[in-house]
């Protein structure tokens, strides 16, 4: 009887194993093509360890006094230490708290699959999955138009007067605004100016290099910088 309980053991544990290295793999996938610190092959240890961890406080301490629920409260607190580790603070910008969170929820699948909650891990596999792709082309479309970034432009030429220099800018400007590009800001350098805009930068970035250059022949440089 015990080896048969013991084989029967090893059934569920490889089941497990194999069920939660390919939730894994589907919640890494995404990070993993975003190149992000946590990838592919992080995550989907993180969610087989979290499983056996799970899966050893469930099986492996029957019959003794111990507290197995412990096990998945120091799960969570390691995983929290591995997540800080994906975190990059760079000026005002704080990188990483998606991965971070990824990882988070890649322990609690494990944790599900490990307790033989083989059904509903797989689906908040595939739930977490299409979050983040789906929530990733939201934010794409919703900020897209709300980036705030600098454009400095200098004239073809040196000796422009100031009325001539007026005169361009208010027709780049007009353009701006046909292109739906906010004009926050503006300041004069020599045989130039910098403008501080809010819009969709990258459609901003094209239409420069394809149109707008052609139409104001005075324009010898564009350029175009985060702010």
């Amino acid at each position: 009887m015990e080896i048969i309980f013991e084989i029967d053991l090893i059934k569920k544990f490889l089941l497990i194993v194999g069920i939660s290295i390919l939730c894994g793999f589907l919640i890494g996938l995404e990070r993993e093509v975003r190149q992000k610190p946590a990838g592919l092959k992080t995550i989907t240890l993180v969610t087989v360890g979290s499983a056996i961890f799970t899966f050893i406080s469930k099986y492996g301490f029957t019959g003794s006094a111990v507290d197995s629920s412990r096990v998945a409260s120091q799960i969570v607190n390691g995983i929290g230490f591995l997540g800080a580790g994906t975190i990059i603070r760079s000026g005002l910008k704080i990188k990483g708290l998606t991965t971070a969170a990824t990882l988070w929820i890649a322990a609690s699948i494990g944790m599900v699959i490990g307790a033989e909650k083989i059904f509903a891990g797989i689906v908040g596999s595939f739930i977490v999955f299409l979050t983040l792709i789906i929530l990733r082309a939201l934010e794409k479309l919703l900020y897209e138009n709300f980036n705030i970034f600098y454009i400095k432009i200098k004239y073809n030429l040196d000796n422009l007067k100031n009325d001539q220099q007026i005169t361009i800018l208010n027709e780049f400007k007009n353009k701006l605004k046909e292109l739906n590009i906010d004009i926050l800001e503006e300041s004069e350098i020599p045989n130039g100016n910098i403008l501080k805009l809010k819009g969709n930068k990258s459609k901003i970035k094209s239409e420069l290099n394809k149109k707008l250059k052609n139409e104001f022949y005075t324009v010898k440089l564009f350029e175009v910088k985060d702010i």
